[in-house]
């Protein structure tokens, strides 16, 4: 008897998506010596790797209504691990161009989001209330968070012992393990009816309400705020002589970090109504982003600390929050997709989200090419005097979703609500009884 391997599909899928930041280094030094890319590009670059993922509803669509060969998970699961493979191990070998390397992006981008789509209609089926759905999201953000954990250090190591290209082979063999799963997983087959456009359409529009509209609009702003690109991480490189090793160290706090934040969020934040989760978010994140412009302005000196102590403590307090604020995103993505169209919806709210991302790295660009950010490319002299004022937009654009926080649907059932206590119900019903006198 075949041994079913589904159950273990979603968290092994997303630690093999967080493994594959073991590129992440090599990526950043990639770009800035062996392609000798601005940030701005960098930031652009950003914005184009997230196009596979704004997309993710035309997988949906296919995986939902196109069986191969009469199943509707397994084909797709295999592709989606060779592409992503693909995509690293072009960046390996034949990659030597921006234009180049925007293919290979592509490539990755939609092997990785083709898989996302599919384990994410599983979530979404599963989501039958806000607590369950913040169960599972924080098991796939904590898988996500696993397998980054499990090669940050490595990120680093790796790219001064045997340089960035080689650190893609490994990365591109990764991958191919999805596709080793999606042999072996058990999927019964199915004669699904044709793909039909126009009923699909008819369902989502059906589908669409208020509160989903209203959580779109704060979605897309919240994710849209516009980031700094890659002008922090070459200043870092540049001014603070910061090497991969310790961008690897950094990367190994940030994702231990994370987990710290999953844990939190699984332990005392899973039934809190979304709209005060955000609005605390918010205010957290914006003090927290200050020690990280600090880093600009050289207040470690005023501490007496080092530029790497002082980024280390920077990332190891910040690094919690950004994995609190990502979950709720997705618990509310999860709790309104509609029954019977989940991997539908689920991939159209997560596209949303996505092109909010390439806003942000848009806008990243924009400003970073606005204030003449630039890095030392031969004998021109590196430029770095208007990263603060970028920065600081950046941060203080967190503050653009906080007026559509009060329009959010609470999307906790019945029993998640806390009742009024014994003594606040003693209370209204005294209160009651004073104004019947009255």
């Amino acid at each position: 008897m075949q041994r079913d391997y589904t159950r273990v599909l979603i968290p092994f899928v997303y630690f093999i998506a967080g493994a594959t930041s073991i590129a992440s280094v090599a990526a950043t030094f990639f770009y800035k010596d062996d392609l000798l890319l601005s940030p701005a590009q960098v930031a652009l670059l950003g914005s184009i790797a997230i196009i596979p993922w704004s997309i993710k509803p035309v997988y949906g669509f296919l995986s939902d209504r196109q069986p191969i060969w009469g199943w509707r998970r397994k084909p797709y699961l295999f592709i989606a691990g060779l592409m992503s493979a693909a995509g690293y191990f072009s960046m390996a070998t034949w990659v030597n161009s921006f234009g180049d390397l925007v293919v290979a992006l592509l490539l990755s981008g939609m092997g990785f989001a083709l898989a996302d789509v599919i384990v994410d209609g599983i979530v979404a089926e599963k989501s039958r209330d806000q607590r369950v759905a913040g169960k599972l999201q924080s098991i796939c953000r904590a898988a996500i968070m696993a397998g980054a954990l499990s090669v940050a250090y490595l990120s680093g190591i790796l790219v001064e012992s045997i340089g960035p290209r080689n650190v893609f082979f490994i990365t591109g063999s990764l991958p191919l393990l999805t596709s080793i799963l999606a042999i072996v997983i058990k999927e019964e087959k199915t004669n699904f009816p044709t793909f039909s456009l126009k009923e699909t359409w008819v369902k989502f529009k059906n589908a669409l309400s208020k509160d989903l509209m209203w959580a779109i609009v704060f979605v897309f702003i919240w994710r849209a705020t516009p980031s700094s690109g890659g002008g922090l991480s070459y200043f870092m490189i540049d001014e603070l002589g910061f090497d991969a090793e310790f961008f690897g160290r950094l990367s190994l706090i940030s994702h231990a970090m994370g987990i710290v934040g999953v844990l939190i969020f699984r332990k005392w934040l899973l039934a809190v109504s979304l709209r005060k989760l955000f609005f605390w978010i918010i205010i957290a994140s914006v003090i927290l982003s200050l020690p990280t412009i600090g880093l600009v302005y050289g207040w470690y000196e005023y501490v007496n600390m080092s530029p790497r102590f002082f980024a280390m403590a920077d990332t190891l307090i910040s690094a919690p929050l950004t994995e609190i604020a990502f979950i709720p995103l997705m618990v509310l993505t999860a709790r309104l997709c509609p029954r019977g169209i989940e991997a539908t919806m689920f991939a159209v709210l997560a596209s949303i989200m996505n092109i909010g991302l390439a806003v942000s790295d848009l806008g990243g660009a924009w400003l970073l090419n606005f204030f003449d950010v630039t890095q030392a490319i031969g004998d021109v002299a590196a430029n770095y005097s208007g990263l603060h004022k970028v920065l600081w937009i950046a941060i203080l654009s967190s503050f653009l979703p906080m007026p559509f926080i009060k329009m959010l649907p609470d999307v906790r059932t019945a029993g998640e609500i806390p009742s009024p206590s014994k003594h606040q119900a003693i209370k209204d019903v005294t209160a009651t009884e004073k104004k019947d006198i009255a």
